[in-house]
């Protein structure tokens, strides 16, 4: 076999030429069906995310974020502008809390105007951008002049959780009877609770109960019941306060001050060795807010009863 320059048998066969696919560099280009096919993969990917993508919903505290999530359910996608540890007074939005309030859909605000988080930051957003669905919960509701902490009285929770039922459903109206019928079953859970604290409080009414942030107004006002507390005007009291302050606990028989987390409690740990005392931590703020009322109710009605 001749084996010579001409090729032979070892010479492998020559490879042929790839065809010129649309005038760039041979062969890297697909088919134009094969690129039609991929985007039409890549539109319906995107269309499926949507469909499952949640109404973006920004609300203030962890509470407000509890009721969205039980009505809205997988539907929506909650973002809690100011999270648990930290303080509504002194709070300021992250970068990553700023850029899911520009895309938020809904805004569910406590709408107090001692509320000083929302009046520094919030409301001139809102203001910018009316464009967003805004649930306001102090709308209907008696305010207490100073206290902004609304989300202990399940009255109106439960008006708020109507509202935001409400404009869920017209963002998303073809999830409009999933909405309605965890508002039924939410609002049946409020209102269990809000029987149980009636007749387990009922006993103790026009009872003084201590705090050290005055946080419980509206839970206070609801279930006729009378908050002191050691903070006032979001500050520690002075010398001449703090003996008064005694003095009154000591005629009111309060043997249990109620602290939550974040607040410096020196002066509570000063008032309880006076009195005999004991501290008890509740967090107003948890997201469990019924769980929260709950416990509350029962921590209190120990401490009255006892």
């Amino acid at each position: 076999m001749d084996r010579g320059a001409g090729g032979g048998g070892l010479c492998h066969p020559r490879p042929r030429p790839l065809r010129d696919r649309g005038g760039g560099a041979p062969g890297l280009h697909p088919p134009p069906r094969e690129r039609g096919l991929k985007s039409l993969l890549a539109l319906l990917a995107l269309w499926a995310s949507s469909l499952w993508a949640g109404i973006p919903v920004a609300v203030s505290v962890p509470p407000q974020a509890y009721l969205v999530d039980r009505i809205g359910g997988e539907a929506v996608e909650v973002t809690v502008m100011i999270p648990p540890g930290t303080s509504p007074e002194t709070y300021a939005p992250s970068p990553k809390e700023r850029l899911a309030l520009e895309g938020a859909r809904l805004y569910v605000k406590v709408g107090h105007p001692r509320f000083l988080f929302e009046k520094r930051h919030i409301d001139p957003f809102l203001k910018d951008h009316p464009g967003i669905h805004v649930v306001d919960m102090a709308e209907g509701a008696e305010l207490l002049a100073e206290d902004p902490h609304l989300w202990v009285d399940p009255q109106i929770m439960a008006g708020a959780a109507q509202r935001i039922a409400s404009a869920l459903a017209e963002l998303s109206p073809r999830h409009r009877r999933r909405f309605e019928a965890n508002l039924q079953a939410l609002l049946e859970d409020i209102r269990h609770l809000d029987e149980t604290l009636k007749a387990r409080l009922a006993p103790f009414r026009g009872r003084a109960f201590l705090v050290y942030h005055p946080a419980w107004g509206y839970f206070a006002r609801r279930y006729g019941l009378r908050q002191m507390a050691i903070e006032q005007g979001g500050k520690p009291p002075g010398p001449r306060a703090l003996i008064a302050l005694i003095e009154k606990a000591k005629q009111e028989g309060i043997k249990v001050i109620f602290v939550q987390p974040g607040f410096d409690r020196q002066a509570a740990e000063a008032i309880a060795r006076d009195i005999g005392a004991r501290l008890v931590e509740v967090n107003p703020l948890a997201y469990d807010w019924l769980h929260t009322l709950e416990t509350f109710g029962e921590l209190l009605s120990e401490a009255l009863g006892g």
